[in-house]
């Protein structure tokens, strides 16, 4: 009989069946190339939105400041660099140039908590600006 309690979990179906629609409200495209088109499984390239092989707009001496400057976050938290921002999330950064917030979490690998934390920063480098890249900015200073 349908309906009655699953045994693996000790819920009513009717939970689980309205669990599973609350997470599947928002259908899942496929990611496509923005180059080729080509749909996208591997989750780097889905990160960048294209092919590793096709041709990259990345703007290189922009990823060599966000990379500098994720140096400097990375050092001030203590942290490895990769827990500031994925090297696939910079490419993918250098290559959108966001000019706003809103431009900048839909890249994959920001979301909300990291656009709070980093956004300012980010968005400014992409504007040309220089932010504090190191912990010792101010440390003279008293």
């Amino acid at each position: 009989g349908g309906g009655g309690i699953d045994r693996g979990t000790g819920r009513s179906a009717g939970a689980a069946e309205r669990r599973s629609e609350a997470v599947e409200r928002r259908p899942r495209q496929p990611v496509r190339c923005r180059v080729c088109g080509r749909t996208l499984t591997d989750a780097g390239e889905m990160k960048l939105m294209r092919c590793e092989e096709c041709p990259s707009d990345m703007d290189e001496a922009l990823y060599g400041r966000l990379l500098d400057w994720r140096a400097g976050q990375a050092a001030r938290l203590s942290q490895p660099d990769y827990c500031v921002f994925t090297e696939k999330t910079l490419m993918a950064i250098a290559e959108a140039v966001p000019s706003t917030e809103g431009e900048l979490v839909v890249i994959a690998g920001v979301g909300n908590r990291k656009l709070t934390r980093f956004g300012a920063d980010v968005l400014a480098i992409c504007a040309g600006e220089t932010v504090g890249e190191g912990p010792e900015e101010g440390a003279g200073e008293s």
